[in-house]
């Protein structure tokens, strides 16, 4: 039998994770506004502008929530940016500085190139008034060779004569020795274009050399200019982080706003079932049932299912599956009985739904009790069962009770959802107050199919009570016999009758025997 209570085991697993949210079961799925639990109401509800109140109230704060949110990641964005503007000034100032460096030494070397183009400016203006006066030079030559020529015309000194020859060759190469004709405006170009070159680099008033020393101004303004805004983004910095934490703690104060307002929401009582048509509150149900209602209920239905395996442990044969029915039965019936008093304006329906949680729970409780019996013995199960019971009551009970009025953390929620009284609690509770469909299924489902491995566990029984008793009733007997006889006459003379075998159920083993 130890598969079953492996089997139990992963259903309870299972149902520790499964969708079983006490709160779910009475909020309609539809409703975007947490409540209380439903309570039992004598008279007019008198809770329904403080309901409405509530309800706008966890409007505006959802808002504020989204804006708070939205104003974080604002700022937070804002924070990268200035890390981004802080790097981009940063690596601007160093570009500026080195600018400004650049911009001196340029200075500088126009400084030097401005002497240099001066002295070559003058040079040039040598060079080409003495070319330019070329012509006249060789005009005044020519003049020269030309009277010394006609002087020593009639001369017949043969020197003189050697000389005159030598005059006439050389006034041959002066007339030839002449400049083209556009080599004058080419030096005068040369000459302008080297004194303009050397007044920009040097004179002030200059395009160049003003617009050198103003670059450089501007240059070592620039640096100045960023290295000042350096230091004023620095302290911006300080205070865009100052205005991160300041939103952030706007948000957290935001969402401790709403999460109060819906400690608020459901510290009120579940509007008054009303009926349809009424003109009462607008999101009042039709039915309501308090869920500790649903979850003394299940209470009951649970230990009355482990009183209910050990009556049917003792019957005999079909008297057990017999047992089982009847008081299946007779537990629904009571359960549903106080379901309609503790409910208000419950459904068919509805009523039938809890019915069936009910006789459900009561042999999935019943079956454990048979599971564990079967396997740890009939007093080690019969404990096991107990103070599995107790420990359900204890803590189903507590969840429950204070998701009436609050939240719950995760881990009790969980170790409530892995136990049967937990599953019926929710499927009544989610019938008798429309609420989550999910979580009513799921209950049922769980609670049939632990149901089910208790009743393969009364099935499959070889060994039954009936069984365990004939065999001592016979050992005590041989061991009588044992006892009294001395001898084999005396045992064949004096032993009585054998005793006749109780009547053995169908299937039994001493029967096949």
């Amino acid at each position: 039998m130890k598969w079953n209570v492996v089997l139990a085991f992963v259903v309870f697993v299972v149902a520790a994770i499964s969708p079983m949210n006490p709160a779910t079961t009475w909020t309609s799925p539809n409703s975007d506004q947490e409540s209380g639990a439903p309570a039992a109401y004598a008279g007019p509800d008198q809770l329904v502008g403080a309901r409405r109140a509530a309800g706008e109230a966890a409007a505006q704060a959802s808002f504020l929530v989204q804006g708070t949110q939205k104003l974080v990641d604002g700022t937070e964005q804002l924070k990268d940016g200035s890390g981004e503007l802080v790097d981009g000034i940063q690596a601007a100032r160093d570009g500026a500085d080195q600018l400004s460096k650049g911009m001196v030494e340029l200075q500088n070397g126009t400084g030097a190139l401005a002497d240099g183009a001066t002295r070559l400016a003058d040079s040039v203006d040598g060079a080409v008034g003495q070319v330019v006066g070329f012509d006249a030079v060789r005009g005044q030559v020519l003049s020269a060779i030309d009277a010394t020529l006609r002087s020593t015309k009639n001369s017949r000194d043969p020197q003189v004569v050697d000389l005159r020859g030598q005059l006439e060759s050389l006034r041959s190469q002066v007339e030839t020795a002449e400049l083209p004709a556009d080599i004058e405006a080419q030096l005068n170009e040369l000459k302008t274009g080297s004194r303009e070159l050397a007044n920009q680099l040097s004179v002030p008033g200059y395009a160049y050399h003003d617009g050198i020393y103003s670059a450089t101004n501007g240059a070592r303004d620039l640096a100045n200019g960023l290295n000042e805004m350096n230091g004023r983004v620095g302290e911006a910095t300080g205070g865009i982080d100052e205005l991160v934490d300041g939103v952030g703690k706007i948000d957290d104060m935001a969402n401790t706003t709403k999460d109060r307002i819906s400690d608020v929401q459901r510290a009120l009582p579940a509007p008054a079932p009303v009926a349809a048509g009424s003109g009462e509150e607008a999101n009042a149900p039709s039915s309501a049932l308090a869920p500790l209602a649903a979850m003394l209920v299940s209470a009951l239905a649970v230990i009355a299912g482990v009183a209910l395996a050990l009556a049917a442990y003792a019957a005999r044969g079909r008297n057990r599956w017999l047992t089982l029915g009847v008081g299946t039965a007779f537990i629904t019936a009571a359960g549903l009985i106080l379901v309609s008093i503790l409910g208000t304006s419950l459904s068919p329906l509805a009523l039938a739904i809890s019915g069936l949680a009910l006789a459900l729970v009561t042999l999935a409780s019943a079956g454990f009790t048979w599971i564990v019996r079967a396997s740890f013995g009939r007093t080690g199960g019969t404990a096991v069962a107990g103070i599995f019971g107790l420990l359900q009551m204890a803590v189903v009970g507590w969840v429950w009770s204070t998701a009436a009025t609050g939240n719950v953390d995760l881990l009790w929620r969980t170790a409530s959802s892995a136990l049967p009284m937990h599953w019926s609690t929710a499927a009544i509770s989610a019938a008798g107050n429309q609420g989550s469909a999910t979580a009513m299924w799921t209950g049922l489902a769980l609670s049939a199919f632990l149901a089910l491995l208790g009743g393969a566990a009364v099935a499959m029984s070889a060994r039954t009570v009936d069984d365990v008793e004939y065999e001592e009733y016979y050992e005590d007997y041989a061991d009588d016999l044992d006892e009294e006889a001395p001898t084999e006459v005396a045992t064949a003379v004096e032993a009585p009758a054998p005793a006749p075998a109780p009547r053995r159920a169908r299937g039994s083993r001493l029967g096949r025997e």
